[in-house]
């Protein structure tokens, strides 16, 4: 098995980067979901609920966090610094002395950095966010993974649940095969790895990988929602992608495709191509 794509999604629910080598951390790759846009009462705000996001693209280059437009690759805003927000004084109840403001994702309610938008007010139009604000994830911004399935210390990033999502490529054929489809985006289920393998649902077994001298630590499946009926970049929606897995895929009342990760350590970059190594059981 070996590593056939690794991706990067700066912030949460926008496209994000195919990248060929990339920097694993503790809450995810680096850069990854480390931005978010939220409302003005710090729920975070998902494709979920706003589809369009999907049309745009961020990614990151040098210090500046860069916003796109997919359909001509217009960029719409560039931020310098965004790693390093500027802190300020408060500008509302949640806030405090040093831009700090409390968000929400799903469960978890915890702060994150507000972030100095040049035209805030005309990027989030353009996105069909009106009014929302850009957070940042520092050192300092602290989100625990689910006790339920975590083990001491490890943290997360504004991703749904877990820092990394990895999927299978031959589980992907196998749906495209079932809808009579030639193949399907893979960027529609948002992975961080792609393993490309010969067996479908291989993953189901899987607890650990062992990428290089990384290891990623897998505690569960992952339960998938309307957003993988989304296609990227056009914002189209094929109900049949979640039917189809409903059919075969349920467990209890979630639908799952792929494995949620956890980083337990390692030196240096993963690679498109590097060589994985499974270890499986056969009662999780």
């Amino acid at each position: 098995m070996r590593v056939s794509s690794l991706y990067c999604y700066p912030v949460k629910s926008l496209g994000g980067q195919s990248v060929q080598t990339i920097i694993p951390e503790g809450r995810g790759f680096k850069d990854d979901r480390r931005w978010m846009f939220v409302e003005e009462n710090g729920q975070f705000i998902s494709c979920r609920a706003v589809p369009g996001l999907l049309l745009f693209s961020a990614e990151v280059a040098g210090d500046e966090l860069r916003f796109t437009r997919l359909a001509d690759g217009a960029l719409l805003c560039a931020v310098a610094g965004a790693r390093c927000p500027q802190s300020r004084p408060g500008r509302g109840p949640q806030e405090g002395n040093h831009g700090r403001i409390e968000v929400t994702v799903w469960d978890d309610t915890f702060l994150a950095t507000l972030v100095d938008v040049p035209k805030l007010d005309q990027l989030t139009e353009t996105l069909g966010i009106p009014g929302a604000r850009l957070v940042y994830m520092g050192p300092e911004d602290i989100r625990p993974v689910d006790p339920r399935y975590a083990r001491a210390g490890e943290e997360v990033s504004f991703a749904d649940g877990y820092p990394y999502l990895i999927t299978n490529t031959a589980s992907l054929d196998d749906l495209a095969q079932r809808l009579g489809e030639t193949s399907l985006d893979e960027r529609r289920f948002r992975p961080n790895i792609v393993v490309s393998t010969d067996t479908p649902w291989a993953e189901d077994d899987w607890t650990s990988l062992q990428i290089g001298s990384h290891r990623f630590r897998l505690p569960k499946p992952c339960a998938r929602c309307i957003m993988v009926t989304i296609e990227p970049e056009t914002g189209e929606k094929d109900l049949r992608v979640l039917a189809e897995l409903s059919r075969y895929r349920k467990e209890g009342n979630k639908v799952m495709f792929g494995m949620n990760g956890v980083w337990e350590g390692g030196e240096g970059s993963l690679e498109t191509g590097d060589e994985i190594v499974a270890t499986a059981s056969a009662v999780r």
